[in-house]
């Protein structure tokens, strides 16, 4: 079963009557709230989003008051927007607070670390453990591998730490299947569905991403642009391990 298809089945199991009561798509990430003060938020793609005509998304305007379970279905979509809305959906179902793991310890000095995506506050920590990391990213920086580099990488990697934007774009699976010896496999950002039964039979050992601890601070940074660092102050890290 594709990764997607399996956040959305546990996500619509629980969705029940849920209804968006607010929704927040900025520059950083997308905020969806739904009834019960349940807040999730996932990636926005900005850079990728070229739209043919004058509306990214055509629904706009009409979204609030859907049911849930309804936003969950573009989980399925190839347009990154209504993917991006309905990962922030199934997270604000899905993520609960949890015992934490700090997967960076668990690192030993000769493993060798690819990291999906640039997560630059977690290099200087992930170097003091071992000088053998690959980056793998899309956007161009100094020392980075391109993208499509890590389906060469993984198969040799003992760790990998892959992006949680992943999930919203459908990488994840082609990703999943290159791994061969990892003994860590981490899905990290705040774009993370933290559900176990989501990765059954799968790599995965830890799932690392948020949940929201001061809903309308979220709001707030979500919509005034902000990014990973500015949402530290309006949530809380989680670390679940599968095993």
């Amino acid at each position: 079963m594709y990764i997607h298809k399996a956040i959305f089945n546990a996500a619509y199991k629980q969705a029940g009557s849920l209804r968006v009561t607010d929704i927040r798509i900025g520059l950083g990430y997308t905020a969806v709230e739904l009834d019960h003060k349940l807040l999730g938020l996932s990636y926005s793609f900005i850079k990728e989003i070229t739209p043919a005509s004058c509306n990214v998304l055509v629904e706009a305007g009409c979204l609030i008051g859907k049911k849930a379970s309804e936003l969950l279905k573009g989980i399925f979509s190839y347009n990154l927007t209504e993917a991006s809305l309905a990962i922030a959906t199934a997270n604000a179902i899905l993520n609960k607070q949890t015992d934490n793991t700090d997967i960076l310890d668990l690192i030993e000095k000769n493993d060798k670390v690819v990291m999906i995506g640039y997560f630059g506050p977690l290099i200087p920590l992930i170097k003091q453990n071992t000088d053998n990391l690959t980056i793998c990213e899309r956007d161009a920086k100094k020392d980075v591998m391109p993208d499509y580099a890590a389906y060469f990488e993984l198969p040799d990697a003992d760790v990998a730490l892959i992006s949680a934007t992943t999930l919203i774009n459908k990488t994840i699976d082609g990703l999943l299947n290159r791994i061969k010896k990892a003994k860590i496999v981490a899905i990290i950002g705040p774009s993370c569905t933290m559900e176990k039964s989501v990765f059954k039979d799968t790599p995965v050992t830890h799932l690392c991403g948020i949940t929201v601890s001061h809903i309308e601070k979220a709001k707030i940074i979500v919509s005034e642009g902000g990014g990973t660092v500015s949402l530290k102050q309006a949530t809380r890290k989680e670390c679940l391990c599968l095993s």
